[in-house]
């Protein structure tokens, strides 16, 4: 069968590859793995790569360190001369304990980013099958060579077999390295692929949701989703269009309402916290926190109890207007390419959940210009 037509339910993404795209975690093809956090595909990332990637990491850290320390040193007679307001600032830079945990710090981010699982390869491999490959010279161990330092691999790929197995879940490895390729050819559970784009594109249908998100989610925290929120903001004004909220008021007089209607005034998110709530191949629903304000205008009539009469005396009228301010969640129902741009993308439906019911338009009394 090829991988083409596989339906595969986790990814493995060997050291060599994070090596390949310079470890940034955060951005390029390794921040598009970010796409499988919450989705139903698992992104196995197992121990034995984390510590590689880490190790391989702190190496980049003290090089950059070592760059970053000859530079300001080379700038010292001009800029960091005895006095100068700028030597707090090299000390923090060259001296700073943020640096000795950056790499750490910037893998831990990524798991939880990405929703990795961290498989614990121990848990799954034996050492006795271990030296029972090394010796037959069984993939990942080749027959020539210095097979000490296919260890790891033979560590990774084992426990990930036996994951699979497990759980009975195809998954598909990417990696450079004739090695893997071989024991995956032997591999009932994993599949081999050198072409990273590749591999991530057949997870597209599964996990485009979620990188719909991610991506959702970066762009409000940037800034730069601005046109997409406007749609946002015209179907959250369209829920409100001819909104008849309850009156609320207090009065010296005795009033009744006469008829009050509300408008959207401002929204905004309370944060950029969407969640999925429902999803198809042409739709998305998200669930998200808003701040709405409401303006209303109410009408009132005054009376006052004669009790000669015994009945009430009209004293007039007023209309008044108010603001609103309350907190709901809504629901935005979201069609089109969720791989696209998302200035293209439809607002189809909003519903504010708890929409308020009434508005208090504070202290009132009549209009005494219009007073008959």
């Amino acid at each position: 069968m090829t991988t083409s037509s596989k339906d595969y339910g986790a990814i493995l993404v060997d050291t060599s590859i994070f090596d390949a795209h310079g470890l940034r975690l955060e951005k390029g093809f390794l921040g598009k793995l970010h796409q499988f956090k919450d989705s139903e595909i698992e992104y196995l990332f197992p121990d034995v790569i984390k510590n590689e990637v880490q190790n391989h990491l702190e190496k980049k850290v003290k090089v950059s360190r070592s760059a970053l320390e000859k530079a300001l040193n080379d700038a010292g007679d001009h800029l960091f001369f005895d006095g100068s307001e700028l030597n707090d600032a090299k000390s923090l830079l060259i001296d700073s304990k943020e640096i000795e945990g950056i790499a750490k710090s910037r893998v831990d981010n990524f798991i939880s980013n990405s929703g990795a699982l961290v498989l614990e390869c121990g848990e799954y491999v034996s050492v006795s099958d271990l030296l029972q490959k090394y010796f037959k010279n069984e993939s990942p161990f080749a027959a020539t060579g210095k097979k000490k330092n296919e260890f790891p691999d033979a560590i990774i790929l084992m426990a990930v077999d036996a994951w699979a197995e497990e759980h009975g879940i195809e998954v598909l490895a990417v990696a450079k390295d004739g090695d893997w390729e071989n024991y995956c050819k032997d591999s009932e559970y994993i599949d081999y692929t050198e072409d990273f784009s590749d591999a991530l594109s057949k997870f597209n249908k599964a996990t485009a949701p979620f990188a719909f998100l991610s991506t959702l989610i970066e762009a409000c925290d940037n800034h730069e989703a601005g046109e997409f929120m406007e749609k946002i903001r015209e179907r959250v004004s369209a829920y409100f269009d001819g909104f008849t909220p309850d009156q609320e008021a207090d009065s010296f007089l005795y009033w009744e309402p006469e008829g009050c209607n509300g408008w959207l005034s401002d929204f905004e998110l309370a944060d950029s916290n969407f969640k999925i709530v429902d999803h198809d191949e042409d739709y998305i629903v998200l669930e998200v926190s808003a701040n709405i304000t409401i303006e209303a205008e109410g009408e009132f009539s005054f009376s006052q109890y004669d009790s000669i009469d015994r009945d009430y005396v009209y004293l007039g009228g007023v209309t008044a207007t108010a603001e609103e301010e309350f907190t709901s969640e809504i629901l935005i129902t979201i069609t089109g390419d969720l791989t696209g741009e998302l200035s293209e993308l439809d607002i189809d439906d909003v519903e504010v959940v708890d929409p308020i019911k009434s508005i208090d338009f504070g202290t009132i009394e009549p209009d005494y210009g219009d007073y008959d």
